[in-house]
């Protein structure tokens, strides 16, 4: 072979390889997705979770809200409250004068508080004085049967059952003694209309 032929040759062999080399499918930049596979679209920093028209949270906890104080007392119940009844008052009768529509007492005052017993008690104050029972008065006095009641008494039952109690004496049942309470309701003169034993235990 000639010289010229051989180099005709060769030169043919490297344009094939070159041509072979361009087709080559490794150097393909095509478009298409990516090797890695993952989407090329990146979320948006301006991007909230915050529904449309909400403040979004800053994230700093709010102050307690501290209820101020209030500058007015309101005023403790009076526990005597419970023994006022317009029109009518107590008094401790110590004796009666037999035959008579006279009674011997002393005003009185209600006591009570925490530390004293059954709801608070009527102690006698000041000197006694006699009190007249209007024409027609009526009494009651305490029973104790089944319950505590009271029972309309006659103004001489009433003396009797006064005297026997200052005395100490045993009086009739269902009778007993409570002390020498009794509420009165008076007249527009002061006499006595009626007259009421109160229990006490």
């Amino acid at each position: 072979m000639s010289a010229r032929r051989l180099l005709a040759t060769v030169a043919l062999l490297a344009t094939a390889t070159l041509t072979l080399t361009a087709c080559d499918g490794d150097g393909d930049t095509g478009a298409g997705p990516s090797a890695s596979g993952t989407p090329s679209a990146t979320v948006s920093a301006s991007a909230s979770t915050t529904p449309t028209g909400t403040k979004p949270t800053t994230g700093k906890p709010k102050p307690p809200v501290t209820a101020k104080p209030s500058t007015s007392k309101a005023p403790s119940g009076d526990c005597t409250a419970a023994a006022q009844h317009p029109g009518h008052k107590v008094l401790n009768v110590v004796s009666g004068a037999a035959g008579s529509t006279q009674l011997t007492a002393t005003a009185t005052k209600f006591v009570c508080g925490p530390n004293v017993d059954n709801d608070g008690y009527y102690e006698p104050v000041g000197a006694s004085a006699t009190y007249q029972l209007a024409a027609g008065a009526t009494a009651e006095l305490v029973t104790l049967d089944s319950t505590v009641s009271q029972r309309a008494v006659s103004v001489p039952q009433l003396i009797q059952h006064v005297n026997d109690c200052a005395q100490h004496r045993e009086v009739a049942q269902p009778y007993s003694c409570f002390g020498g309470n009794y509420d009165i309701t008076v007249d527009s003169v002061g006499h006595i209309t009626h007259i009421s034993e109160l229990y006490h235990p």
